[in-house]
């Protein structure tokens, strides 16, 4: 299933170039696993209904799968052009560990989609490297795909250059854990926004809601999340978790989370962003429908950061407690700019929080005051944004 034709062209080559430009000269780019982070632990099963071993097997199979069949994939298969799970509960796995795809040639857009209800990747390697968007996406758009309850675990992960990771696009209830993940340039890593036939609809319709975002490690090993973007991007989803993953490496962000409510963020581990570990409504999104409201970031551990551990915009009724923000530039923890009120700060390794707040949230015509405990705060000038603002590509599934 292919996606609509790309939009801004001029600013994909842009990104694509100063990804390239940490390349020594003639260096080509690698194509294959070669990372440090451990692949994901993986059990394949004894008795699947098939096990293929390569493509035209792979796709005949799919064609034919039944609910509740489980192909096994035996070896590494290459992948010419797209492949598609249509069937409700269908799971797709390894015969042995090891096992799984890997994009070959320029005919792949999304290696594997996803566009029934209920269907498994599980246990696999994927290497989406030569992929023209990622290696996996799901999508539901209430017309053609109706993607539902996704779940995407125990796998390891190449990520497409200028691309994806992992792309949940409508869909509620979809599962992401314990999956390994590296990126050499990707735009945005787990990608998980709504959908829907009107991409200008707001709130988008086809809803990610109730999503579980678990375990996960995701690798930036070049400079990587451009524009809003970062490693892990919710973007329209309520009730969803965010809990115990690893987000390492130069991602733009680590989290960038914008029209994001009634969800859990706790106990990640967010290292080494370009600019800010976790940040808020990046790119501003100013409708009444576009702010971060009441969710709970609790016990994450942010360091490294080229700017502040968080950086919260548009964001009301939040609360961020019990995290430990040490260690970022100029031990900034916090900074919650004008556009911010009630939201609740609190904790004892926050490191210095700048209070900008100034925004009325109910309105009711007087500013919510936002409230800061066991920090030293102020308020003052945001650091700029020194790593300039491209944005890489995006997608006729508009990339939010």
């Amino acid at each position: 299933m292919n996606r609509i034709i790309r939009l801004h062209p001029a600013l994909a080559l842009v990104w694509g170039v100063a990804c390239q430009a940490n390349l020594a000269p003639g260096t080509p780019r690698k194509v294959g696993l070669s990372f440090d982070a451990a692949p994901a632990a993986v059990t394949c099963p004894t008795n699947p209904s098939v096990t293929v071993s390569d493509e035209a097997g792979l796709r005949a199979a799919l064609a034919a799968a039944q609910p509740g069949d489980v192909i096994a994939i035996e070896g590494t298969i290459g992948i010419t052009t797209d492949d598609t799970i249509a069937t409700d509960g269908v799971t797709l796995t390894c015969a042995t560990p090891g096992s799984g795809l890997v994009t070959v040639g320029s005919g792949v857009t999304d290696m594997l989609t996803v566009v029934a209800g209920g269907d498994v990747v599980t246990g696999l390697v994927l290497d989406g490297t030569l992929a023209g968007d990622s290696p996996y996406l799901a999508v539901n758009d209430g017309v053609a795909a109706f993607a539902q309850d996704a779940q995407f675990t125990h796998n390891t992960v190449i990520c497409t250059f200028a691309g994806e990771c992992v792309f949940f696009a409508g869909g509620t209830g979809a599962v992401v854990t314990d999956n390994v993940m590296r990126a050499d340039g990707a735009l945005s890593g787990i990608q998980l926004q709504a959908n829907g036939p009107d991409q200008t609809a707001i709130p988008l319709p086809i809803r990610v809601d109730g999503a579980r975002i678990e375990r996960n490690t995701v690798v930036a090993a070049s400079p990587s999340g451009g524009g809003v973007f970062g490693g892990i991007r919710p973007f329209d989803a309520s009730g969803i978790v965010i809990a115990d993953n690893v987000v390492t490496g130069p991602w733009r962000r680590s989290l960038s989370a914008t029209r994001l409510s009634g969800s859990r963020v706790s106990g990640n581990e967010l290292q080494g962003a370009l600019l800010d570990g976790i940040r808020t409504s990046a790119g501003g999104f100013v409708s009444p429908a576009g702010l971060v409201t009441r969710n709970v970031f609790t016990g994450n551990v942010v360091s490294g950061a080229g700017r502040a551990g968080v950086f919260a915009q548009r964001a009301c009724a939040n609360q961020f407690v019990a995290n430990d923000l040490r260690g970022n530039a100029g031990d900034l923890g916090a900074l919650l700019n004008d556009s911010t009120g009630a939201n609740v700060v609190a904790g004892v390794d926050n490191a210095t929080v700048i209070d900008n707040g100034a925004f009325d949230c109910d309105g009711d015509g007087r500013i919510d005051p936002n409230v800061i405990t066991g920090a030293v705060a102020h308020r003052g000038p945001p650091p700029p944004d020194s790593t300039g603002a491209s944005t890489g590509k995006t997608s006729g599934i508009v990339l939010q």
